[in-house]
């Protein structure tokens, strides 16, 4: 009955496990951003910039359909005059997309292909699995695991043991990094090649535990 449950002595624990996942998918954030006197001109040159990116990324193999815009801002740049008034003095326009590498050897290629085509910003770079339910299920079972083993710890330590499990919750979640990157290349990097390493992806999973013990 519910009176008896709660006469019932309980003992309750977190568990936590960590399981990695090798990533086998990038997403980089490239812009491009622009700025002249003239509306048109600014955004006429940013556009033909963005175009040769695109053109210059798809050429590598990324599908259109893994090109997608992030960001566009037209904005009018400000100068405050010494009477305190505000004259337009020119138009930067920004266009970022964001990019999907699904091959991980050609990250470093797709960022200094962007940078060497007219792109001058390289915003972010995230990386991520398309499957983690394994990892999220070893995660689970290392995380019920040390709930259990805190328990019978506690449990001996009071002179009682552990009976039966009285209720549980359970959590499990994939942490992507994210490595943010500076905002604005120079172009003496176009030069260089970019290292990229994937690393891996840690999955973390959390379990409460109800222990009814004796």
């Amino acid at each position: 009955t519910a009176a008896a449950e709660e006469m019932t002595p309980t003992l309750s624990m977190n568990g936590v496990g960590v399981a990695r996942v090798a990533p086998d998918t990038a997403e980089v954030t490239l812009g491009v951003t622009t700025e002249a006197k003239d509306a048109a001109k600014a955004h006429a040159e940013n556009a033909a910039q963005a175009s040769r990116v695109r053109d210059a990324v798809k050429a590598l193999g990324i599908a259109e359909r893994d090109i997608q815009t992030a960001h566009y801002d037209f904005s009018p740049v400000y100068d405050v005059r010494d009477n305190g008034r505000s004259v337009t003095t020119g138009y930067t326009v920004t266009n970022a997309v964001i990019v999907k590498v699904r091959n991980l050897a050609n990250v470093g290629k797709v960022i200094d292909t962007a940078l060497a085509n007219g792109a001058n910003r390289v915003d972010s770079l995230e990386f991520s699995a398309s499957d983690t339910d394994e990892a999220k299920n070893t995660a689970l079972a290392d995380a019920a695991r040390d709930a259990r083993s805190k328990a019978d710890a506690v449990a001996r330590a009071l002179g009682v043991r552990v009976v039966r499990v009285l209720t549980v919750h359970a959590d499990a979640q994939s942490y992507t990094p994210r490595n943010f990157m500076p905002m604005m290349m120079a172009k003496e990097a176009y030069d260089a090649g970019t290292p990229i390493s994937a690393g891996e992806l840690s999955v973390k999973a959390s379990v409460n535990v109800t222990y009814v013990i004796e």
